[in-house]
């Protein structure tokens, strides 16, 4: 608290530590161990929403992104081929667009070839899941396994292999 009322004065100290205070229920996040919270939110495409729980019927891949972000744009394809190669064999992959218009959203879904569902989150129901979720960072990746629990977490690029040996734990091969 010294460093912090030194480094920019005893009024800017109070409002930093407030906004810690208040800050940190929305940063718990959803990890493995727990189970994957159920939401619906309109899709990227428009045609409908997305509802978690219809696809966590097989070991799914939950994964939240923004058009972009140049870790995205990456990481994006690699799911996409995941999902052509192991979709037909029991797994299922739905993605969180966090884009504040949808427009950006629907146009990097058309532009990378995504065949999976996505969901838009740049609504107020979609900022609460990215709170209940912890979502602090994209592209975040989680690994569900059949009947919604959260088997893995991971935060920035990630790689297939890595992806692919968490679905093979859970019989997606």
């Amino acid at each position: 608290m010294t460093f912090i009322r030194s480094a920019v004065g005893p009024g800017l100290a109070l409002v930093y530590l407030l906004t810690l205070v208040f800050a940190l229920p929305s940063m718990a996040e959803v990890s493995a161990g727990d189970k994957a919270p159920d939401f619906t939110l309109g899709s990227v495409d428009g045609n409908g929403t997305v509802k978690l729980s219809d696809y966590t019927v097989e070991p799914t891949l939950l994964v939240f992104w923004v058009s972009w972000r140049p870790h995205c744009q990456r990481e994006l394809p690699i799911i996409q081929k995941i999902y052509a190669d192991l979709g037909s064999k029991g797994m299922n992959t739905v993605g969180v667009s966090v884009d504040s218009e949808v427009e950006d959203a629907r146009g990097f879904v058309k532009d990378y070839g995504l065949r999976f569902p996505n969901a838009f989150a740049g609504t107020a129901d979609g900022r609460k899941v990215l709170d209940t979720y912890g979502i602090d960072g994209v592209p975040t990746i989680l690994v569900i396994a059949k009947g919604e629990l959260v088997k893995a977490r991971f935060g920035g690029e990630t790689a297939e292999k890595t992806l692919r040996g968490e679905l093979a734990k859970l019989g997606v091969r």
